[in-house]
């Protein structure tokens, strides 16, 4: 601080090209989403799943799903209309096919050759009544099509290959006009590459929201507690440069801003601003009007604390980074390096602006936010009733996630989830995994067909889904077609003879089928797949575990398994929430060590971890309470809130000690710490809420998720600095 405020012309000769060239760099900042990047591919579950998969030659094409909403039950009018749009769109350049209600056709397999017939019959409004109520035997055309309700109705477009994102939304605009000729009200658009594409502009929306709303914050707290253009001025130029530092720094590397990721310049601003807070709090309490003195006190008095809380804060962030999750990885190292940042624009530009500034103070109203003295007997007890509601809080919680937590009714990506969740089959993605270890058996025997029809039937009534790919329902489907499509033919035959035929049927149809996609005959292997009501992954955790227990007992020829992006998702919030909590406890034993070192008593080391710990159970009790189960979004939270929460513990000891060493006794220097030290911390807390504050207005769980609970951990934090660490302090000293 003394070096860059003697030497400030260079230092700040620096400090411009620096931030001039992470603010070109910024210009070039990228969004994206890619899930594949939430995944641990060190994960036995993630390699197994590739592995398996790899195995069947034949890729499904690329699909757009379109979706209609309609108020009443469908009827011949609408479906005239969606025969209509399915028939234009057929025309359109980037479309190969489209396969909708309206032009399915059912088989009949008989000495004549194949006989299609369609399964609605559009010629007039009494034909089709006839045939739509004879879709109800025939569960597995219907479901596929139209939802329970019958108030919605899905088709699919097969496109061309690789088509890009600008292609996909001219697509997009034309089903809207051509349903808008037709005067349907409401279509739904859902394909995988314009999901992502709506993510990314969702995540755009969320960071140039969350960041104007946080400067807006900053400025109304800084403006009420400095009261002086200099006491804005100056702390704003410091999270603003770390804010360009941090995006600079992550442009500058090529990295897309995510889900996750999102959060940084709001997180990087309000660390960086808690370090302003803590140096003008002390240089403000220096009453010469040498400012070279002022800045070299402050420098001996609060610089070995500032160095530790960015050491800490860094630990818990850069915990993170252990975990093989890209997104974890990139989140960890470039928060940690923005700490970083925060550390040496407070340590090298701020005293330089104090130097050149007119006086500056903080406002004595947080004189009256802070307690006065120390409440022992009523801490003491007010600490117990708490822990046991905690504990109560914490005993409700399990490991829960959902597919996608983002159902609100305002943009695109939400709309598209939530008519696929509400309106039709679901969105979670069931995914069974079948091989054959005996080789005297292969997929077209009876025994195994049977077996592979059980996994089937006990997945469509547990799990309430339609099996849209697996091969008993094929053979079943063949088998009604080579028996005059009758509803009651739709099941495995039980002569040998009947299943020879159906099997060589169905390799004689395997291109129209894309039976390779799913069925490798060399590995005996295949899979389920289907999509159900998203239920969150503790209830799906459940009926995955029967579904094997049953395997087990029913069908013993089958190695059955799990696969799907849906379960790899579930075992690694398993896996890094187990994994975080170890994480936790290192970082807990490290600053342990740490802060003993510093303050030379293992003592103190001990009781600082009280205030940091409580709050942890705090954040545990309110996943238990309020249900927001334990993943990865909830996870992450621990180590920031701990790495963040014991830089005031830091704050408060560095000036206890301060104190103690200038002879003070021990209740005169808690009482001193609470009325110095004590004010920046309840300021260093209220801008860290408010931060982070700003992350619950985010419409992504993740986010959201994070902002509220490390808030949660915030207050309880400050409660915990300010109220039970002055008690313990007591205590500690009443031992000696």
């Amino acid at each position: 601080m003394i070096f860059a405020t003697k030497h400030r012309k260079l230092v700040l000769i620096l400090f411009s090209l620096i931030t001039l060239f992470f603010g070109y760099k910024l210009s070039e900042i990228s969004f994206g989403h890619t899930m594949d990047d939430f995944f641990d591919k060190k994960e036995e579950v993630y390699l197994f799943n590739k592995e398996f998969f790899n195995q069947f030659n034949e890729i499904l094409p690329n699909n757009v799903i379109i979706g209609v909403k309609s108020q009443e039950k469908i009827d011949y009018e609408l479906i005239v209309k969606i025969d209509s749009l399915v028939s234009r769109l057929k025309n359109t350049v980037f479309v190969k096919d489209v396969y909708s209600i309206t032009n399915q056709q059912l088989v009949v397999f008989s000495a004549f050759g194949t006989l299609p017939y369609p399964v609605l019959n559009l010629e007039t409004k009494e034909d089709f009544n006839l045939s739509f109520t004879e879709l109800d035997s025939l569960p597995d055309i219907k479901n596929k099509y139209i939802s329970e309700d019958k108030k919605s109705i899905i088709f699919y477009m097969e496109i061309k290959d690789s088509l890009p994102i600008d292609s996909l939304l001219v697509l997009k605009s034309q089903v809207e006009q051509i349903a808008s000729d037709l005067l349907i009200e409401k279509t739904v658009f859902v394909n995988t590459i314009h999901n992502n594409h709506l993510i990314t502009t969702k995540i755009k929306k969320d960071t140039q929201r969350m960041i104007s709303i946080a400067f807006i914050l900053i400025i109304i707290i800084l403006l009420y507690f400095f009261r002086s253009l200099a006491g804005i001025f100056i702390p704003f130029t410091i999270v603003v440069s770390s804010i360009i530092w941090i995006l600079g720094t992550i442009a500058a590397f090529d990295v897309n801003l995510n889900v996750l990721t999102v959060a940084i310049p709001v997180i990087v601003g309000v660390i960086s601003l808690s370090d302003v807070i803590h140096i003008i709090s002390r240089y403000s309490e220096e009453k010469s009007g040498d400012k070279l003195l002022k800045i070299r006190m402050t420098q001996k008095d609060i610089l070995k604390a500032i160095i530790l809380t960015t050491l800490t804060t860094s630990i818990g962030f850069l915990s993170l980074a252990n975990s093989n999750i890209k997104v974890f990885t990139e989140f960890a190292l470039f928060t940690a390096v923005g700490v970083f940042y925060a550390f040496i624009l407070a340590y090298f530009i701020l005293p330089i602006l104090l130097f050149s500034a007119k006086k500056i103070t903080l406002h004595n109203t947080l004189e009256k936010l802070i307690p006065q003295k120390i409440h022992t007997k009523p801490v003491i007890v007010i600490t117990i009733i708490f822990l046991v509601i905690t504990g109560v809080g914490i005993s409700k919680v399990k490991h829960d996630n959902y597919v996608f937590e983002n159902l609100n009714k305002k943009d695109d990506i939400s709309q598209v989830m939530n008519f696929m969740e509400k309106e039709m089959y679901g969105i979670r993605d069931i995914t069974v995994t079948i091989s054959i270890p005996d080789t005297n058996y292969d997929l077209f025997d009876k025994k195994i067909l049977n077996q592979l029809n059980a996994i089937e039937l006990f997945i469509e009534n547990e799990y309430g889904a339609t099996i849209d790919v697996g091969l008993a329902a094929r053979a079943k489907q063949t088998n009604r077609a080579m028996n005059g499509g009758l509803a009651s033919y739709y099941k495995i035959p039980e002569e040998d003879y009947e299943i020879n035929k159906i099997k060589n049927k169905i390799k004689k149809i395997a291109n129209a089928i894309r039976l390779k996609s799913f069925t490798n005959f060399a590995t005996n292997s295949t899979f389920i797949k289907t999509k159900t009501k998203d239920k969150g992954s503790y209830e799906t955790r459940k009926l995955n575990d029967n579904l094997l227990k049953f395997a087990k007992i029913n069908t013993p020829d089958l190695e059955v398994n799990f696969g799907g992006t849906a379960f790899i998702i579930d075992e690694t919030n398993v896996n890094v929430s187990e994994g975080m909590m170890w994480n936790l406890l290192i970082i807990i034993v490290l600053i342990f060590l740490i802060v003993s070192y510093i303050f030379k008593s293992f003592a103190v080391g001990f009781y600082s971890l009280f205030p940091n710990i409580i709050p942890l159970l705090t954040i545990t009790a309110v996943v238990g309470w309020f249900g927001f189960g334990m993943n990865i979004a909830t996870t992450i939270v621990y180590t920031i809130a701990f790495g963040i929460a014991v830089d005031d513990t830091i704050h408060f000891l560095g000036r206890y000690k301060i104190e103690i060493d200038r002879g003070a006794k021990n209740h005169q220097a808690l009482i001193n710490t609470l009325k110095t030290s004590g004010g920046a911390i309840f300021l260093t807390t209220l801008v860290l809420v408010s931060g982070f504050g700003v992350l619950i207005t985010s419409t992504f769980f993740a986010t959201f998720i994070t902002g509220l609970l490390v808030c949660v951990g915030m207050v309880t934090a400050l409660l915990c600095d300010l109220y039970l660490l002055p008690v313990l302090l007591v205590l500690l000293k009443r031992k000696k």
